[in-house]
């Protein structure tokens, strides 16, 4: 089994909630959690406090006692957790402006590099930089783009601009992905991953992948007066276990069971209503 939650962000109305009811919030977070998020000023330390929320929540879904879970990080980076006599659980956070989001993976689909575990999320605001064109923001990129990913980000009159940005964007969240999924820390080369955007077609090195599955994804949420839209990609490896002889899997799928979306201040009231506070 696997899913993705996230959690939208509306940066007036959480930072009126957290100002309410933080130091209640932070009670529920391990003590070396408390110490990195000790005060709320800002907007980064409300999805700092969300993203930490986000895997004790899944544990109190998935009925696996919080003392029997400790969470660790590899030397690159990668957060993981280990349980006591549970089923396997992975996860991986990520958040861009208004939207914060976590895959997980419970059981026997996880079995490689454990017990970090190939498994990956990406998600960004579909927008353009202010003062910038389309032509300059592509060029900026255009050292981790493989050549086919160039030529189908090229501006045309058969092709829309909120097109372009659409596809590049799916593009860059499947290569976060895929190398958050393998763990990965700075200086991968984004021209070994080419996502072919328009036939739904993922080559490493060259090659289909053999085992992974990718699940594409857009989102709107609203942020104050203002409605956004949002894309990502989660990306897992099941080797054989899933799909008949290992094919690449890519595909899209929309908000439902597998795709579950909450908001911010709701989130935070369901944990400080749910969870019990790890201050004695």
């Amino acid at each position: 089994m696997w899913k993705v939650w996230a959690v939208s962000f509306d940066s007036e109305n959480v930072t009126k909630y957290l100002n309410e009811s933080f130091e209640r919030a932070l009670s529920l977070l391990d003590a070396e959690s408390r110490q990195r998020i000790n005060r709320f000023y800002h907007k980064e330390d409300a999805f700092r406090l969300i993203a930490r929320l986000l895997p004790r929540v899944l544990l109190e879904e998935l009925n696996i006692p919080y003392p029997s879970a400790t969470f660790q990080i590899t030397d690159a980076g990668k957060p993981y957790v280990t349980l006591e006599s549970h089923q396997p659980l992975g996860f991986n956070l990520t958040h861009d402006n208004g939207l914060i989001a976590m895959v997980y993976s419970t059981g026997e689909d996880l079995f490689l590099d454990a017990p970090a575990y190939r498994l990956g999320v990406d998600v960004m605001r579909l927008r353009l930089p202010h003062r910038q064109s389309l032509p300059e923001f592509i060029e900026i990129f255009s050292e981790q783009l493989t050549p086919l990913e160039q030529r189908m980000l090229q501006p045309s009159p058969q092709v829309e601009d909120s097109e372009v940005i659409r596809r590049f964007y799916l593009i860059w969240t499947l290569k976060e992905a895929y190398t958050k999924a393998l763990g990965l820390g700075l200086g991968f080369d984004f021209r070994r991953v080419e996502y072919d955007v328009i036939r739904d077609i993922v080559r490493i090195d060259g090659q289909v992948p053999h085992g992974w599955e990718f699940v594409r994804f857009q989102l709107d949420v609203a942020e104050g007066s203002s409605a956004h839209q949002y894309v990502g990609v989660a990306c897992r490896f099941v080797g054989d276990k899933v799909h008949k002889g290992g094919e690449c899997i890519v595909e899209t799928r929309t908000v439902g069971e597998w795709l579950q979306v909450f908001d911010a201040a709701e989130f935070v009231s369901r944990a400080i209503q749910e969870l019990p506070s790890t201050v004695s």
